[in-house]
């Protein structure tokens, strides 16, 4: 099949971009060892001159080889690259505001919802690279032994969730890992005969809390430069390590991190390090508001819940997929009015940080969580906080990442709209038949809204 490469490629390590003829190939000789830039024991990098008729390079030893690495950094990334402009959502919290668990729970409860409820396949596009975030998914949910509480390793800021790279010889440069995902819609999607053009690449990224102390970016550790490429970024709001949310969930709730140290500066300086991070790397005037939408995640809604009457998170505010249905549909109503009432919280407790999040995005969601729906226990003897993996519910994880999809991957997700008068299937790009013209899978680009067309027309994704 004939394969459409983009002009320019971006290396979602690095950022990086370049032409599709610089990529370099990865030997898979045993003995081609050795790379400048990662080490003697990573197999050597080259640019390929021959090629088997399948479309394989050939390595210096003439062994065949698929993989492939940016010309800059060296590191691996998959095909899909070459051919799809990533979504990118950046995930910003606070040290010990739960971003691990919240990743694992989010990509693990959308491998099952999109396939189930949306018909649209949702699956790793490199497993080594994500390999982290799926190990953390299996020990939560695929257990062998439910009824053993276990823990998460934190996000470091070097280490196994960074790769080192000698970008100036003798100096090592820690690069953030990036997840990629790819989705397609299914057979029974509207859309299921033109799954080739409709196939997207999902990128995601996670940072250790402290990356976003202020003078923790710099050349050596540019964990946090890909802001400047997401069209989404998803900040978490940990109530528990706020003294005042504290002050009014110790009599109705037992949760063990009420009485463990708060971690880490204020977390509205952290949305204003936060801001002036994407304003600086996008060439943004020091007080603009950004335009691309921040989702606050308001963490651990299971501790906190009963400060907000009614609210109800233990269903989702999506129309699944039917027979008479051949899409699914995101519930915007609902999820604004929520949202609404988390802001009125949020500005009643702790109005600095709702505050600071509307003097830099023009665009906000206040969005409840819960990565595991329930309170942690603490381990005495190793001072971890662990979960039962039998007791684990999360809540609302997913609704951040659908209602992208839903505003930015055109011809997959629709919304459900009735405050405008329309049905969803209107607010939907409709169905692309195989005789329909050739379509660039390319996200909507419109992200100019203000604030008093987004109350209207918010993230919509497209008519």
């Amino acid at each position: 099949m004939r394969r459409r490469l983009l002009a320019r490629v971006m290396c979602p390590c690095c950022w990086a971009k370049f032409a599709p003829t610089e990529v370099l190939f990865i030997a898979s000789h045993p003995e081609e060892r050795g790379d400048e830039l990662l080490g003697p024991d990573e197999a050597k990098r080259f640019l390929p001159t021959r090629f088997t008729p399948a479309g394989e390079a050939i390595d210096a030893r003439g062994a065949p080889t698929s993989r492939m690495a940016c010309p800059r950094c060296h590191l691996p990334f998959p095909h899909d690259v070459l051919e799809r402009m990533p979504l990118i959502l950046s995930l910003a919290g606070m040290p010990a505001s739960g971003k691990t668990f919240f990743l694992a729970a989010a990509m693990w409860q959308l491998r099952q919802l999109l396939p189930r409820d949306f018909g649209i396949t949702f699956q790793d596009a490199d497993a080594l690279i994500n390999r982290p975030i799926a190990a953390n998914e299996e020990r939560l949910f695929l257990a062998d032994d439910p009824g053993n509480a276990v823990a998460l390793e934190k996000t470091e800021l070097e280490g196994g969730d960074a790769f080192a790279v000698q970008l100036t010889p003798g100096i090592t440069t820690f690069l953030p890992r990036p997840y990629l995902f790819s989705l397609r819609p299914r057979a029974e999607h509207a859309n299921g005969t033109a799954r080739d053009r409709l196939t997207y690449l999902f990128c995601l990224y996670d940072n250790a809390g402290e990356h976003f102390l202020p003078g923790a970016d710099t050349p050596t550790a540019p964990g946090t430069r890909h802001l400047s490429e997401a069209r989404v970024v998803l900040c978490l709001f940990d109530p528990l390590q706020d003294v005042r949310f504290r002050e009014r969930l110790r009599q109705s709730s037992r949760d063990p991190q009420l009485d463990m140290p708060i971690r880490g500066m204020r977390q509205d300086t952290m949305l204003v390090e936060l801001a002036n991070r994407i304003r600086t790397a996008t060439g943004l005037a020091p007080h603009a508001r950004i335009k691309r939408p921040l989702f606050l995640l308001v963490s651990k809604s299971d501790a906190w819940g009963s400060l907000v009457p009614g609210l109800d998170l233990t269903t989702e505010p999506y129309q699944p997929l039917n027979p008479g249905r051949k899409v699914g549909h995101v519930d915007r109503d609902r999820i604004s009015q929520v949202s609404v009432r988390i802001r009125e919280m949020l500005r009643e407790i702790a109005p600095e940080v709702v505050a600071a999040a509307e003097d830099a995005f023009e665009r906000i969601f206040f969005i409840p969580v819960s990565s595991t729906g329930t309170a942690p226990m603490l381990d005495k003897a190793t001072g971890l906080l662990k979960v039962l993996p039998s007791s684990i519910h999360p809540h609302w994880v997913t609704v951040p990442f659908v209602y992208a999809l839903a505003r930015y991957s055109k011809h997959l997700i629709a919304f459900t709209d009735s405050k405008a008068g329309q049905s969803a299937d209107q607010r939907f790009d409709g169905a692309v038949g195989e005789e329909a013209g050739a379509l660039s899978p390319a996200f909507d680009d419109d992200d100019g809204l203000t604030s008093e067309r987004a109350g209207r027309e918010e993230l919509h994704h497209g008519s």
